[in-house]
């Protein structure tokens, strides 16, 4: 069960349309003041981080800029996720128990802090 739903949270990203997206979708805005160069996103009862969703090593989401995170209808009835950001130094910090069913936007504040709207 742990695999086959580590497989589907890996294949979410992957070439989901529009038109399948899940209740879960939401928009990242980075107001960190610090790049981040990494962000995974697993469901809060799976102990393993998934693929990294910026997708090309040479990206990173610069202070201010926003990102958009779909998924795919066969994962909404999974509503808490956890949220791993890496800057770029390499600093990484998780956010946990987010509820996506309820969250349209997450803000990462340089305090640390992520407001959720």
């Amino acid at each position: 069960m742990k695999k086959a739903l580590i497989l589907a949270v890996a294949l979410l990203f992957g070439s989901v349309a529009a038109a399948q997206a899940g209740q879960q979708d939401f928009t990242l805005v980075n107001d960190t003041g610090r790049p981040i160069c990494d962000v995974y996103i697993s469901p809060s009862d799976v102990a393993d981080w998934q693929e990294d969703l910026l997708e090309n090593d040479k990206y990173c989401l610069s202070q201010g800029e926003k990102y958009h995170i779909t998924f795919g209808r066969d994962l909404k009835g999974i509503k808490m996720w956890d949220l791993r950001v890496v800057d770029d130094k390499g600093k990484d910090k998780v956010y946990e128990d987010i509820n996506l069913m309820e969250t349209s936007t997450i803000t990462l504040r340089r305090s640390g802090v992520a407001e959720l709207d």
